[in-house]
């Protein structure tokens, strides 16, 4: 069973901290964070490629880049209830197991390059960083107007991890962070909101590659959701949710990779700046009365058009906090 999945793991996958129960045994963060950024490592460089390409590049103000979507229906094997081979009653099976057969994610990427200068249309590289990995959830709320709720449940510190290597690529600044997250749509009284309740790691990285087109420098965040099913969630993280959350809300489901990466390849002229490549892959149920079908197409505003949006939030309210300082 992959961690990056739409499909929402129950609390019990998390690593041990001293706000969770110490049985059964945990695995230890440092694992966790490697199998999580392992998976995103294999999507980012040998899944993606495969995506089929919308050849319409998109913009979205006041970004100047084009930005290229494509898609995918991943499909994942199907994974037995280890319940199933005990001669012992079954229990209900968890959000992450059981003998129902798993529907195909409906995936969107969207990728865009941007120069690393403090210019219009653009931010550098310590702006992306800052704003993109560095409190990912909080910072979100800044520029996504939807965005009306962060309340950090987790987090494991950067010295229980430390560096990860892996394929000659080391990982650097891990963080580990559940986070719940709350949207709310307008008209308020006819949209319930949507909290999601992510899973979060993100790092640093350096690759050890003298390829001109790979990505030798950048960060990746990945978000995988969890359910907050009271059988398997801690009672008192489980009561703290219930009390984040506002009425009426609908519990919904995402999962991210995020990459910004610098590449070997250098500018053109002297002149000119080095490109940041910008990657976000993501799957998403807003749960409720809302038809996938209708979360899935660009003219209704689903998905594909909402990552595209995103280009256009970050840019102008990083443009805007630079104005600032």
């Amino acid at each position: 069973m992959p961690l990056i999945q739409l499909h929402p793991h129950p609390f019990t996958i998390l690593p041990s901290h001293p706000s969770l129960p110490p049985g059964p045994p945990r695995p230890e963060a440092k694992h966790v964070a490697s199998t999580a950024l392992q998976e995103a490592l294999e999507l980012l460089n040998s899944d993606l490629p495969t995506w089929e390409k919308d050849p319409k590049p998109r913009r979205s103000p006041p970004a100047y880049a084009d930005i290229r979507l494509s898609q995918k229906w991943r499909k994942y094997e199907q994974m037995p209830d280890p319940s199933s081979s005990s001669s012992s009653p079954s229990p209900s099976p968890s959000p992450s197991t059981g003998n129902l057969k798993r529907k195909p994610e409906f995936w969107v990427c969207r990728q865009s390059e941007h120069p690393d200068a403090a210019v219009a249309g653009s931010a550098p590289w310590t702006e992306f960083e800052d704003g993109l990995r560095s409190e990912h959830a909080e910072h979100e709320m800044e520029y996504t107007p939807s965005v009306t709720g962060v309340e950090r449940l987790l987090q494991w510190t950067e010295q229980e991890i430390g560096e990860l290597d892996m394929n000659g690529v080391t990982f650097k600044d891990v963080d580990v962070e559940v986070n719940l997250i709350t949207h709310t749509f307008h008209p308020t009284a006819l949209i319930s909101p949507r909290s999601f309740i992510s899973f979060t790691i993100s790092a640093t990285y350096d690759a050890h590659s003298n390829e001109p087109s790979y990505p030798s420098k950048g960060f990746i965040t990945v978000q995988i959701p969890l359910h907050p099913d009271p059988t398997t969630t801690p009672t008192a993280i489980h009561e703290k949710i219930k009390s984040a959350v506002p009425r009426r809300t609908i519990f919904a489901n995402y999962a991210s990779v995020e990459r910004v990466a610098k590449k070997n390849r250098p500018p053109v002229s002297s002149s000119s700046q080095q490109q940041q490549h910008w990657t976000m892959a993501t799957t998403s149920d807003a749960g409720g009365l809302i038809p996938q079908w209708v979360q899935r197409n660009w003219t209704l505003g689903g998905v594909p058009r909402a990552v595209v949006a995103d280009v256009g939030l970050f840019i102008d309210w990083s443009t805007k906090r630079r104005a600032l300082s």
